[in-house]
């Protein structure tokens, strides 16, 4: 028997060795890529969530209603979303539920809730929708009791915009564009990116 043709042990935890190192070097790479890929399904998502509201706008004259209309529940379930609520998950989010009130996206309902898109004088600049928090959802500077289905940086009640995307999360705003932006915080302070006027 020729000896010369078989592996040593030692050869073959070397090749172990470096298939390992191999693959942990590829492994952060390809987390991004994954993070990456879901990021532009969620843009993607609400670029549909954008055409879906205008559509709906077009036929009622009005954005959206928050809640409760044209039938009981958030303006994300089945029975009052008019598109389909398949949109409403962002692949990054793992507790979304749009049936149970939390959807990945919130809907800026502040000022936006019910009025025309005529109203809003500077829609590039205002906040449409947006990744949503959810309620026991820890944030840098909130942690309390929300509605998903709804963003806002006044309200006790509404989520502030989900730190999703490596805290990077997308933005839908009224103009209809999606951006992503990095600064949360500066963001719900600034009353001028929530408001119609």
């Amino acid at each position: 028997m020729d000896m010369k043709n078989k592996f040593t042990l030692i050869e073959v935890l070397v090749v172990v060795a470096i298939i390992g190192i191999l693959v942990s070097f590829l492994m952060p790479v390809l987390g991004k890529a994954r993070d990456k890929s879901r990021a532009s399904v969620c843009k993607n998502n609400l670029k549909q969530l954008a055409t879906t509201m205008f559509i709906y706008h077009d036929d009622s004259e009005r954005i959206i209603a928050h809640a409760h209309f044209p039938n009981p529940g958030p303006w994300s379930k089945r029975s009052n979303f008019p598109g389909d609520t398949s949109i409403l998950e962002c692949p990054s989010d793992d507790k979304a539920d749009p049936e149970q009130w939390e959807p990945s996206y919130g809907f800026n309902y502040w000022n936006l809730h019910s009025q025309k898109l005529s109203e809003v004088k500077n829609p590039a600049e205002t906040v449409f929708f947006a990744d949503s928090g959810h309620k026991n959802t820890t944030h840098p500077w909130n942690n309390r009791p929300v509605a998903g289905y709804l963003i806002n940086n006044k309200s006790a009640w509404a989520a502030p915009i989900g730190l999703r995307h490596n805290e990077a999360p997308n933005l839908l705003w009224v103009d209809g564009h999606v951006s992503t932006l990095k600064d949360m915080i500066s963001i719900h302070l600034s009353d001028e990116l929530w408001d119609k006027e």
